[in-house]
């Protein structure tokens, strides 16, 4: 299968998106808590999108249904956002740009062995290959250095959780349709936030800062609700596979939007991280044909 140009255009703009988003809760984050921010982007991603769990829905609701949208919102949405920020603390910043960089290899192995896509030749060097330029973006780290083993070990957790719903929502958007599907995640992903940011005392800004208000809004109708609706609309038309090796747009995206805002200084690592993952693209740009989806 060989994807048109319209489909790859919608996965560099998704990750264009993501990509911008990192710096972005950066800002959010200086005047309110992980959880608070990760409840208003999933509820006001979900609830701007609402209209689409009827409009254009390939298939009437039924209580199956309703339970995987949940099922999927809380894997996708609320554990791995609780995972990272513990992994990020118990871990170093370094280890948690890589376990993000193992996303696409979790989602294309998976969807391997769950959906029976075919990796074929190419896309398993693909994959290998920008795994070593994601592992050369991220500073060369390593598993359990200085003592951060469990810290690792919970971030690949999350990983495991994004991968799961990316590979999953596929099936969901093709029941659905993309839009449905998308909302009924976020949804759930809200609900399951909704006890954690409780438990954790439910705190709220007490001021609002103009840079702070506009991060978060970012975060919640463009990084949340259109990055998350071109994702389903992309595992809709392309094999999962291939659309995960997109997502190691990020690491180059976020490094470029760091040294636009922050002024940061490009490493040698950054360039041949950044090759690799180009030649990756290249080497995973045709696939053999999926089986398709039931």
């Amino acid at each position: 299968m060989k994807p048109k140009l319209g489909n790859i255009s919608v996965l560099v703009l998704m990750n264009l998106i993501w990509a911008a988003a990192y710096p972005a809760t950066a800002i959010a984050l200086h005047g309110m808590t992980a959880q608070f921010l990760t409840l208003v982007r999933l509820g006001v991603g979900g609830f701007v999108l609402m209209p689409f769990l009827w409009v254009g829905a390939k298939s009437r609701w039924n209580w199956p249904t309703i339970g995987w949208s949940f099922l999927l919102g809380i894997v996708g949405f609320t554990l791995p956002v609780y995972l990272q920020s513990l992994g990020l603390y118990l871990s170093s910043p370094a280890m948690a740009a890589m376990s993000i960089a193992l996303e696409p290899l979790a989602t294309a192995v998976i969807a391997s062995v769950w959906l029976k896509e075919s990796l074929g030749p190419g896309r398993k060097w693909a994959l290998g290959t920008a795994v070593a330029g994601a592992w050369a973006i991220a500073g060369f780290p390593t598993i359990g250095h200085r003592g951060y083993l469990v810290g690792d070990l919970v971030l690949l957790a999350a990983i495991f959780c994004f991968a799961t719903y990316n590979v999953f929502s596929s099936r969901l958007a093709a029941k659905l349709s993309a839009p449905t599907a998308n909302t009924a995640t976020l949804l759930g992903g809200f609900i399951g936030i909704v006890p954690v940011w409780l438990l954790t005392g439910g705190k709220m800004p007490t001021t609002w800062v103009h840079g702070e208000l506009w991060a978060l809004l970012y975060l919640a109708l463009l990084a949340t609700a259109l990055a998350y609706y071109l994702w389903m609309f992309a595992v809709t038309s392309v094999p999962v596979a291939l659309a995960a090796l997109f997502l190691y747009l990020q690491p180059i995206l976020g490094v470029l939007f760091s040294v636009i805002i922050t002024h940061t200084k490009l490493t040698s690592p950054f360039y041949i991280g950044s090759g690799l993952i180009m030649l990756a693209l290249y080497l995973g740009r045709e696939a053999e044909p999926a089986t398709p989806l039931n």
